[in-house]
């Protein structure tokens, strides 16, 4: 004889709002029903439903404010690591091995607007610097935050910020990146770029677009990468956490 085995009351709460966030019912960023909402439509228990909320936290899908509730982060990332120059652009430390050549407010050129979703010329900080080692310079990034973001943290000051930008902005403004997309070129090197990293005014350089979003895609800040093409090896595009 065979025997149906009921669905544990849990599983059925976490596939529902698991499917929910899948079909786009509960957007990132959105916030999800109350404890006590969710108790009275699934019929179930508090512990029941803090136990979805648990599995659904610690494998990613959403994240707990204290005081606030519940709210989406949206698909788990697949567990591909970022490739190194991904996290020399948003993560490396600037007070090692590094060189800041520029700080301050610059008009957001066509690239950087699309990147960060504002109109072009629009004022955002720069931070440019290049990785040196006992060899010579290894890559030249240029990174670009919005003005709100950028007010009120270290990015608007000279000095090396200890730690990557993304946990300084963190800690600062209470902004969290949650994924990054990455857009890839081959050229030629122009005059600045050439002076800076020490190569010859035709070399060939990888030229990586990085941008980091919130959960929501709202763009935190855009990063370009030179690097001369002979220098480094590619890996694949990645999540951030």
């Amino acid at each position: 004889m065979a025997y149906e085995i009921p669905t544990p009351k849990y599983l059925r709460v976490l596939n529902a709002l698991r499917g929910r966030i899948e079909d786009g019912m509960y957007a990132p960023g959105a916030g999800l029903p109350s404890e006590s909402q969710l108790c009275d439509e699934f019929d179930v228990s508090r512990p029941t439903v803090l136990k979805a909320l648990g599995i659904l936290k610690q494998d990613g899908w959403i994240e707990s404010q204290q005081g606030k509730g519940s709210f989406v982060r949206g698909r788990p990332p697949s567990g591909r690591t970022s490739p190194q120059y991904a996290r020399d652009a948003i993560d490396l430390d600037e007070t090692a091995e590094t060189e800041i050549l520029h700080v301050g407010p610059v008009l957001a050129a066509p690239w950087v607007s699309a990147a960060l979703n504002i109109p072009e010329g629009t004022p955002v900080y720069e931070r440019r610097r290049r990785t040196v080692s006992a060899s010579g310079p290894i890559d030249l990034i240029s990174t670009f935050v919005p003005v709100d973001i950028a007010v009120g943290t270290d990015v608007t000051k000279p000095d090396p910020i200890s730690g990557g930008l993304l946990d300084h902005i963190k800690a600062k403004k209470r902004l969290r990146a949650d994924f990054a997309t990455e857009r890839l070129t081959a050229r030629r090197v122009d005059e600045a770029e050439a002076g800076a990293l020490d190569v010859p005014v035709d070399e060939a350089v990888l030229s990586v677009v990085v941008t980091a979003h919130q959960s929501s895609g709202a763009p935190i800040m855009t990063s370009l990468i030179v690097m001369p093409g002979s220098r480094h090896e590619i890996e694949d595009s990645y999540p951030l956490s």
